[in-house]
């Protein structure tokens, strides 16, 4: 599940949705894929159920399946799931029902492809003990202990969602304060020995690909250096550490950064085509 493309970054708004088909993770429901192994079939997704869609089971995934409400709401057995909740289930977990009866927009990441399956689950022990079935991050307050001093100048507050107990994966929100940048404009660059995925949820963040906004998404491998990083008006992304443990690992060179910095994405071949079309939020002005 960590075989995949670098993509950093693209705006999920130039994406096409597309219905997915029978066998898969949500029939008749729509998605933009924003990676995808191509070995094991991992992948992330964003997801569209339209109002009144539902399903009834008993069925269940061959894949962990992690998900984040972004818009409108899921009902899934006694689950009611609107904005901002977050969820994780492992794979085999049943679902007797699910509905969308106004609809809703959520991220989705399955660790294999999301294979249905009819019927009543079978989990190890050891892996219920990891589900997560629901959270409230709308209810947690934000963590503002300051973790790595290099990182002092973003002010950044995490809502931690989850920690893998045996692989140390974690996915969590993370918040960057308004008007924050490298001081003198240029600082060193970080590294992780796990891969680093992230959705842009809220404000813009920018870096040496340019400024994301709402909606821009990567998946960064392992060992690749980036930043540094600012954001004019904050920032609030989800982030995921696949992989492993994350650590933080500094450059002894220091890189420049711009708020004006040109829109220079990695993106792999099938993906090409949008180095050009960088979607911008509509003016405020």
């Amino acid at each position: 599940m960590i075989h995949r493309p670098h993509i950093e970054f693209l705006q999920s708004q130039l994406l096409p949705w597309r219905r997915i088909g029978p066998g898969l993770a949500r029939p008749d429901a729509e998605y933009k894929l924003l990676s995808r192994d191509p070995g094991d079939g991992a992948c992330s997704a964003l997801m569209r159920y339209a109002p009144g869609w539902s399903r009834e089971g008993p069925e269940h995934l061959l894949a962990a399946e992690e998900f984040y409400v972004l818009d409108g709401a899921l009902y899934m057995d006694d689950h009611v799931y609107p904005a901002d909740s977050y969820a994780y289930l492992p794979a085999g977990w049943t679902r007797n029902s699910m509905a969308a009866p106004d609809g809703c927009v959520l991220l989705a990441f399955y660790d294999a492809e999301p294979t249905l399956v009819a019927g009543i689950g079978t989990i190890a022990e050891s892996d219920r003990d990891r589900a997560i079935p629901h959270i409230d991050a709308a209810g947690m307050p934000w963590d503002t202990t300051l973790n790595d001093e290099k990182l002092k100048h973003l002010g950044i507050s995490r809502k931690n969602l989850r920690t893998d107990p045996v692989t140390g994966e974690r996915t969590f929100l993370s918040l960057i304060f308004p008007q924050s940048a490298p001081t003198g404009n240029k600082g060193p660059q970080e590294m992780h020995p796990v891969v680093e995925e992230a959705y842009i949820i809220a404000g813009s963040l920018t870096g040496p690909q340019g400024t994301m906004y709402p909606g821009a998404y990567f998946w960064r491998p392992p060992g690749i250096a980036h930043g540094p990083f600012g954001a004019r008006w904050g920032a609030v992304s989800l982030i995921r550490f696949v992989g492993g443990r994350h650590v933080n690992q500094w450059t002894k060179e220091e890189a420049p950064f711009s708020f004006d910095t040109a829109y220079q994405p990695i993106l792999p071949p099938d993906l090409q085509h949008l180095a050009q079309a960088h979607w911008l939020p509509p003016s405020a002005y």
